[in-house]
């Protein structure tokens, strides 16, 4: 049996091994969309994918930088940061005006499939974190 990946770099790690595979798979559902749909289709894919992208990577910045001098609001501010993250997502999708060339459907898939391979990619990256230390 291989030698499991460990993260060595911590938050810093999370933030990069969560970064590669979401962008990965928003660039490829935007070619998706782009050949089976339209090129504004795939546009609504990557930019809602970035943007989804943008707002986690973020969260994560901003709990690195606060792990190094308190470590003891690393949850909270986690949380906190969640929270936000959430309430931006809704003030985008009610407040700003969609634009013409919005594919909704492209835009809801983009943004979907970026969460979702954030969200894999960064348990999965904790759970080598944490072998780190436990380990």
């Amino acid at each position: 049996m291989g030698k499991k990946p460990v993260n060595r770099r911590g938050w810093w790690g999370i933030l990069l091994h969560a970064t590669w595979p979401t962008l990965l798979a928003t660039a490829l559902t935007g070619l998706i969309f782009w050949l089976v749909i339209d090129q504004s289709s795939a546009l609504s894919a990557i930019t809602a994918g970035v943007i989804v992208w943008a707002l986690s990577a973020i969260s994560i910045f901003i709990i690195a930088i606060i792990w190094k001098q308190h470590r003891h609001l690393a949850i909270p501010i986690a949380m906190g940061a969640f929270v936000a993250k959430i309430v931006i997502l809704g003030l985008l999708l009610t407040v700003v005006p969609q634009p013409e060339w919005l594919h909704a459907t492209g835009a809801a898939i983009g943004a979907l499939v970026s969460i979702v391979v954030w969200q894999i990619a960064e348990v999965f990256v904790f759970i080598t974190t944490r072998r780190l230390i436990y380990e």
